[in-house]
């Protein structure tokens, strides 16, 4: 980590910017210069699991969102089973996640639904990747995961493989 000077004014915008979305001064920086600024996965849980060799076998975007879910609703179940019930009212009508499967088919009997592993929840899967992506964003924002962390998550539905530990942690710690 590198430290640089600034004047007082400056500082005193950059406080401004911080206090009103609950940043980091480096997390607002990193917007401004369009730099991707994620944390060490040592500090993000959700971080280390996506470069995990358990996360690393899962090859197809629907696995990885599953296992991404699963991995939320075991570690945040009040908050994910909340996210869940507030769904209820949804304007489009079209359920991601559910109690049970016929949640997810009730609303439209093509809807194809899989259970989330290790939970009694289920979600929907015949959504595309970019679907996937933005509802994931949703959960992990509605949960209160910073916005590094949420594009990493959501980053990793959609390549080939998982980024190796390696190259990863390097992007993680070029800030």
């Amino acid at each position: 980590m590198k430290k640089i000077e600034i004047s007082d004014e400056v500082y005193e915008e950059l406080k401004k910017l911080t206090s009103g979305f609950h940043q980091s001064p480096n997390d607002v920086l990193a917007d401004l210069l369009n730099v991707r600024s994620l944390p060490d996965s040592a500090d993000e849980p959700l971080v280390g699991y996506l470069l995990s060799a358990e996360f690393r076998t899962k090859f197809s975007d629907a696995d990885k969102y599953l296992a991404i879910l699963g991995w939320i609703a075991a570690r945040h179940s009040s908050e994910f089973k909340g996210f869940i019930l507030s769904l209820s009212g949804s304007p489009s009508g079209r359920r991601f996640l559910g109690m049970t499967r016929e949640e997810i088919v009730e609303q439209c009997r093509h809807n194809q639904a899989r259970q989330i592993p290790s939970t009694h929840y289920w979600a929907i899967m015949n959504i595309d990747t970019a679907t996937k992506r933005r509802f994931l964003s949703r959960v992990l924002e509605f949960i209160g995961y910073r916005e590094g962390v949420i594009d990493f998550a959501c980053g990793v539905i959609g390549i080939r493989r998982p980024p190796r530990r390696a190259g990863a942690l390097s992007i993680l710690r070029s800030n």
